[in-house]
């Protein structure tokens, strides 16, 4: 019951980082906030910089989280899933470890160019910065969500 809990506190802080990083990335590429009554121009009509905390605490409780609930993981879900042979299930979920371990890594750079160095000079590497982070978050999910499917804790 309490790894059960545990999975769906870290399947809802995946979302809020998914959304999070969304949001920021978003308003990235989007530039400068513009008033409108669309929903991608209301969307985009955000402070960027203000996600940046955020998204950096939420990665890092997802990651905690991810490694409390991974010995389970490994216990039940793997080893069902390689009795079952489904080696690209068990294959995605480890590109997804080392992806994850990956923008970990972007980290400290994506807090730089976001807290930091703010000048238009850099805007490309926020830009890049950002949609890296949010692939490995979008991608995360989605291979969490699946495997979960196929066999959740």
């Amino acid at each position: 019951m309490t790894i059960t809990v545990l999975l769906l506190i870290h399947g809802l802080m995946a979302m809020l980082l998914v959304g999070a990083i969304t949001h920021q990335l978003i308003a990235a590429w989007r530039g400068a906030p513009k008033p409108g009554a669309r929903f991608f121009n209301r969307l985009a009509n955000v402070s960027t910089t203000t996600y940046t905390n955020a998204v950096i605490i939420l990665y890092l409780c997802v990651v905690i989280g991810g490694g409390i609930i991974y010995p389970t993981y490994v216990i039940d879900v793997k080893a069902s899933l390689t009795d079952a042979q489904m080696l690209s299930a068990i294959g995605a979920f480890e590109m997804k470890e080392h992806a994850a371990v990956f923008g970990l890594a972007l980290l400290p750079t994506y807090r730089y160019f976001w807290s930091v160095d703010t000048s238009p000079a850099h805007a490309l590497a926020r830009k890049l910065n950002t949609t890296v982070v949010a692939a490995v978050v979008w991608w995360s999910l989605g291979v969490g969500h699946i495997l979960n499917n196929i066999k959740g804790l």
